[in-house]
């Protein structure tokens, strides 16, 4: 027993015994109060630090969704209700890649090297992961360098350090430098950038590692703005702690068990993921109820394919950046074009950028409307296609570069270039594309793409097949 234990034992015995109790119940109620304030379970991830507040683990609730979101997103403006999150798109990766590229589910993860949890990731659930999908060639899995300064000073030297040997030795190297950093993580904790060097330097050449130039890496620096191109990306999609997983756009956040990730991947490949994360999200306010009956979807000036006259409508809310809304564009469409083209679909499209999550979008909608303002639908729907086509592109080009992108697409549609780049600078369209936003997050929109058949709700991504058979029965009764 301690002294200090000792001495409080003994204070205790010569006060009396009401006054104790007293004490004791309101140090627990206080406590308790405390708890009630400030929730939480065991921290399964680490977060970046503002100014404001203290740098604190984030609590992971035990109850909560196996598919977490850090925010419910609201869609700009829209004071109507939440809008459930669309799969983010992350931007190409080939180096710091395992598995089938063409695998049917891809998981993204932001991790330091230096995090506790994400070490906890790799030594517990990892493994299992990479032998069940990664090697088995049912998941493509990337990683991404989100070293938080705040927390692990040097930890960004560490990711740097993959990244150098990877230029003598490839992916190969990089894995293996990646899996020695976790595996002797207490080693590369130091204090200083000279002692991080010379331990880098001493531990990779002892595992084997090139070291032709990576003292010479590290000392110019080389791929500090490779990381801090991860970290920055990482924050724009809200990333706020690590470790943060992407399975097919959709995050994943904390270290959790193996059997979260295997859930997760198996709605992924029945294409039944976005339903559960939009289930499992939990915004602050309720969200408008999807329509289960046909609702009347206001049409006026949209632009169109097909005849006005046609016995079935199919208006489509849409976000040039999103990337289910390019897999429609490029698989789905050309199919339904055949309905258009034989006069019984008439095919509207309307505006839906969800800025929080693809910052770019929004000014793409405006560039289509001010290719229709100079060239009419034909044009409309040159720009449409040209903006799906290049979505990679502009949307991994840094805000406001992704603005001439945009401006020299207006060349590639034939439209005057000079009236295009003043009407897209001008924003003249900003309030109107916002406007459908806000209509389809009344009718229940709650991601990209979604679509009403003659007033019919269908969410995300349908194979054609989905639409046929809300296609044909209408046109049955016709």
């Amino acid at each position: 027993m301690s002294d200090t234990k000792q001495k409080s034992e003994s204070s205790e015995r010569g006060l009396p015994m009401l006054f104790w109790a007293i004490f004791y119940l309101i140090i627990g109620g206080f406590i308790g109060w405390q708890i009630n304030q400030n929730p939480s379970a065991s921290p399964s991830s680490e977060r970046v630090a503002n100014d404001s507040n203290p740098v604190a683990a984030v609590p992971i609730a035990t109850t909560a969704p196996v598919i977490a979101t850090t925010a419910p997103l609201t869609a700009g403006n829209n004071s109507a209700g939440q809008v459930a999150p669309t799969p983010v798109s992350i931007s190409s990766e080939t180096l710091r890649t395992l598995g089938d590229p063409n695998a049917s589910v891809t998981i993204v993860e932001f991790s330091d090297y230096q995090c506790p949890f994400c070490l906890r990731n790799f030594q517990q659930t990892f493994p299992q992961l990479k032998a069940e999908f990664i090697d088995t060639g049912r998941v493509f899995y990337v990683f991404k360098d989100f070293p938080i300064p705040s927390l692990h000073p040097l930890a960004y030297r560490l990711h740097e350090a993959a990244l150098c040997v990877s230029d003598e030795g490839g992916t190969d190297s990089y894995w293996q430098a990646h899996d020695l950093i976790f595996n002797k993580s207490e080693t590369f904790k130091r204090n200083s950038l000279a002692e991080m060097d010379a331990t880098i330097l001493a531990e990779f050449e002892l595992a084997g590692l090139p070291m032709e130039g990576l003292s010479d890496c590290l000392q110019s620096n080389r791929h500090a703005q490779a990381v801090q191109a991860d970290f920055a990306e990482g924050q724009a999609l809200g990333v706020t702690g690590t470790p943060t997983f992407f399975i097919n756009g959709f995050p994943l956040v904390g270290a959790r068990p193996y059997q979260a990730f295997q859930q997760a991947i198996i709605l992924a490949e029945q294409g039944r993921l976005a339903d559960e994360f939009v289930a499992n999200t939990a915004p602050t306010s309720p969200p408008p109820a999807q329509p289960a009956q046909p609702v009347d979807v206001p049409l006026s000036d949209e632009p169109a394919k097909g005849d006005p006259n046609a016995p079935v409508t199919i208006v489509e809310y849409s976000d040039y950046q999103c990337p289910f809304c390019l897999r429609h564009f490029n698989n789905t469409i050309p199919l339904l074009q055949e309905y258009i083209d034989a006069g019984q679909v008439r095919y509207v499209f309307k505006d839906f950028p969800i800025h929080s999550i693809h910052p770019q979008a929004q000014k793409a909608h405006e560039a289509a409307r001010c290719a229709r303002e100079l060239g009419g639908d034909e044009a409309y729907w040159t720009m449409h296609d040209l903006l799906f086509v290049n979505q990679e592109t502009w949307a991994q080009t840094a805000l406001p570069n992704h603005v001439a992108v945009f401006k020299s697409l207006a060349g590639e549609a034939g439209l005057p270039q000079a009236e295009f780049d003043t009407c897209l600078d001008s924003g003249k369209y900003y309030d109107a594309v916002n406007a459908e936003l806000n209509e389809g997050a009344q009718l229940g929109v709650r991601g990209t793409p979604a679509f009403f058949i003659n007033g019919q709700f269908v969410s995300g991504a349908q194979p054609f097949s989905a639409f046929q058979q809300v296609i044909e029965p209408l046109l049955n009764q016709q």
